[in-house]
């Protein structure tokens, strides 16, 4: 140890002299004036702190960071946080996922996955690892879908094309790897596509699951308001049919156990005691003219609309007299249907299966009937259609009201319809017999309104029993007569009166016929100035020069071969045959459309027979005298009900007797306005009641189908003067006299 001290002392030395000479170069002006002579070395005691200053003050320079000195004055520095390295977070794909039950070729129906969604099978959203292999996946799934944990014989992806409806299933190709998370991602572009689960070798029960089953413990629940119990939203959705409908079930049961009840007395019972609860708001109802609670006065008009004409209103605590009854605005009402009543027909009294009898049964008439019948009960159900028309405002603005209407897309024109008169109180089906009447007397004699610059558009055009669709563009191009279409059917469900008057022609293609076939008459050319021209083909002498320049300018703008000796009769007809169907070929196809839309297309294809209903001649539609005097009830002369008011048999037998006489005498068109004074529309059901009161006016209660004549006249021109006066105001509403 004694022999190693000189070296290390001498490298000792050298190394201090080196720092010494480094320090005297990089001086400070405040170390100049402590400079020592070179040649004179540091002492030991005074080189140590020397250094050490020296060797800080380079390390300060150096690492200013960690070696400055703490400041006493002037801001802080807060300490810079250390930075701790965390693993970059996992990259995830939403996929989503669709079980089937068993090896299919293509998409299941939309009926049908809410039952795989009950059995624990069908769609779901699954988040997966970018990268995730196909252990991950299968893990997931089997999470998602309890039953591949036990599904034997595998399984496999497969994907469809994209669009609506069922769609061919395809298989998604397996890598080495099987099936990863990228591949997935890929075949199904991002995850908009479904991909679909299919077991290869077995099928999955699809036995609906119970409610705490662990495949909806995910789903959102809601409780059933019939039972109570608690359900997933998906599962609550088909619940709810079943549990209502075994609810009405235990109900029936009950009420056969008890007395039978009508329903409309079931109503009437919370509607008193309503009345009881709250008489402050007592409102009056336009129907039955009893007071109700004004909460509840719209459903008991409802109700009350749909009243028997047996059944007797109940005066719910309130009495009124006669002569206020009379002097009330407003019709009865009842839901006493105004199609043609079954019991008019032959071979009435059993109808069998109606679904399927309006097939075969020989009267077209019966088989119109209950094809109606069933249409309607099989729509019975539906959303109602709602029609309001304003009786206060001008005709082209309650037209307008119906175009509006009918050319509203999506409907289902089967059912059922609610009209309302704004301005007038009367409701029930004497108002939709008087819109629906209403509706084909616009589309027959046009629509006030200004389409193509026209004060009144009419989309038929030509002489009675002749008529055919309007060859107007802008007609076309509005789908007008796609509404016309609709009109005619709806009108038809409804039992208002039909289209009467068209061509043969026209009814000919519109039932299923070919333009080819169809026979066509010159008058059934409305335009009189093409009907000139035509006709001079028509005979055999020779033309003028001013004839043949007219018929060969038509030819020309027709596109057809100018007339010659040997193509005069063929060019007579084809010009015919274009001025009647050809221009109008679009109109007829709109036309048809709108009659498979009111489901009126079925029974022209079924039943050709039946065409002479829907569009029946003109001279068909003529009322005579003997048509109404057959359908009329009238009051029996020994019956003294409260209906008659206690009038006397002279009185009946007197007024009675001047009704008879004015319906005999009377025109065709005063007959159209009596009956549609009477029931609503011009058409006349099977039953006409007559009333005799003590009234000042003749008054009608369309809904009952019921005429109430007053009983204090003692001579004809009297009554045929206040007659007239009451049934002109069939076109202004009801109660307006």
């Amino acid at each position: 140890m004694c022999f190693q001290r000189p070296a290390y002392a001498q490298i000792e030395s050298a190394a201090r002299n080196l720092l010494t000479l480094l320090t005297a170069t990089v001086q400070t002006p405040g170390q100049n004036q402590q400079a020592q002579v070179e040649n004179q070395g540091p002492s030991p005691s005074q080189e140590l702190p020397l250094r050490q200053a020296n060797v800080q003050q380079e390390m300060t320079k150096s690492f200013p960071g960690l070696l400055r000195q703490e400041r006493t004055s002037g801001k802080r520095r807060f300490p810079a946080p250390l930075r701790i390295c965390s693993p970059a977070p996992t990259k995830t794909t939403n996929l989503q996922f669709f079980l089937l039950p068993r090896p299919m070729t293509r998409t299941p129906e939309g009926s049908q996955e809410l039952k795989m969604l009950m059995a624990g099978l069908g769609k779901r959203l699954i988040s997966l690892a970018e990268h995730g292999s196909h252990a991950e996946i299968s893990a997931a799934l089997q999470a998602e879908y309890p039953k591949l944990e036990t599904l034997a014989g595998g399984w496999m992806f497969y994907k469809a094309a994209g669009g609506s409806g069922q769609r061919k299933l395809t298989l998604i190709p397996p890598e080495s790897e099987v099936y990863t998370v990228k591949l997935l991602k890929t075949a199904s572009s991002n995850g908009r596509h479904v991909i679909f689960i299919i077991p290869l070798q077995e099928e999955i029960n699809t036995e609906p699951l119970p409610a705490n089953a662990p495949e909806f413990s995910k789903m959102p629940k809601s409780q059933c308001k019939t039972c109570g119990e608690i359900l997933p939203l998906q599962v609550l959705a088909l619940h709810i049919e079943s549990c209502t409908k075994a609810m009405e079930d235990c109900e029936e049961e009950s009420d056969e156990a008890a007395e039978p009840r009508d329903d409309h007395e079931d109503q009437e019972v919370s509607f008193v005691n309503s009345v009881h609860n709250n008489k402050s708001t007592e409102t009056v109802c336009p129907i039955c003219q009893g007071e109700y609670p004004a909460d509840v006065i719209e459903m008991h008009a409802s109700g009350c609309s749909e009243r028997p004409s047996t059944v007797d209103v109940p005066p719910f605590d309130r009495t009124m007299d006669d002569a206020i009854l009379e002097a009330l605005p407003g019709p009865s009402s009842q839901a006493t249907s105004f199609q043609n009543h079954p019991a008019s027909y032959e071979g009435s009294s059993d109808t069998g299966n109606k679904t399927e009898d309006w097939k075969i049964i020989p009267n077209q008439d019966r088989a119109a009937w209950l094809y109606r019948e069933t249409v309607l009960n099989m729509h019975r159900s539906g959303k109602p259609l709602y029609l309001h028309i304003d009786l206060r405002t001008s005709s082209s603005e309650q037209d307008f009201a119906f175009v509006t209407f009918y050319k509203a897309s999506s409907v289902e024109w089967a059912n059922p319809l609610q009209c309302r008169l704004e301005g007038d109180p009367a409701l029930g089906e004497g108002v939709n017999r008087f819109v629906v009447s209403r509706v084909m007397q616009r589309l027959k004699d046009g629509f006030n309104m200004n389409f193509g610059n026209a004060c009144v558009t009419r989309l038929f055009d030509g002489e009675p029993d002749h008529l055919v669709p309007s060859s107007s563009a802008f007609l076309v191009e509005s789908d007008l007569f796609l509404m016309a279409g609709r009109m005619i059917g709806h009108c038809f469900l409804q039992g208002g009166p039909p289209l009467t008057g068209l061509s043969p022609a026209i009814v000919h293609i519109l039932c299923g016929g070919t333009p080819e076939t169809a026979v066509i008459g010159i008058n059934d050319c409305p335009d009189i100035d093409l009907r000139e021209k035509i006709t001079l083909l028509e005979g055999s002498s020779e033309l003028s020069a001013d004839e043949k320049e007219k018929v060969d300018s038509l030819c020309l703008a027709w596109d057809l071969p100018l007339m010659t000796s040997g193509n005069r009769r063929w060019l007579f007809e084809r010009l015919l045959h274009h001025a009647v169907i050809g221009r109008v070929l679009r109109q007829i196809k709109q036309i048809r459309k709108g009659l498979k839309e009111t489901c009126l297309w079925t029974l022209i294809r079924e039943r050709p027979d039946a065409a002479q209903i829907i569009f029946p001649r003109e001279s068909s539609a003529v009322l005579t005298p003997e048509s109404i005097l057959d359908r009329i009830r009238w009051p029996t002369m020994t019956d003294d009900n409260d209906d008659d008011d206690d009038c006397s048999v002279e009185e009946k037998s007197r007024v009675t007797g001047y009704l008879r006489q004015f319906i005999q005498n009377a025109s065709t068109d005063e007959l159209k306005a009596l009956i549609k004074f009477w029931v609503g529309c011009e058409a006349p059901t099977q039953s006409l009641n007559v009333e005799i009161s003590h009234s000042s006016l003749p008054r009608a209660s369309t809904c009952f189908e019921t005429l109430r004549l007053p009983s204090h006249y003692k001579e004809f021109e009297k009554f045929k003067k206040d007659l007239m006066a009451s049934v002109n105001t069939h076109d202004t509403g009801f109660g307006l006299v």
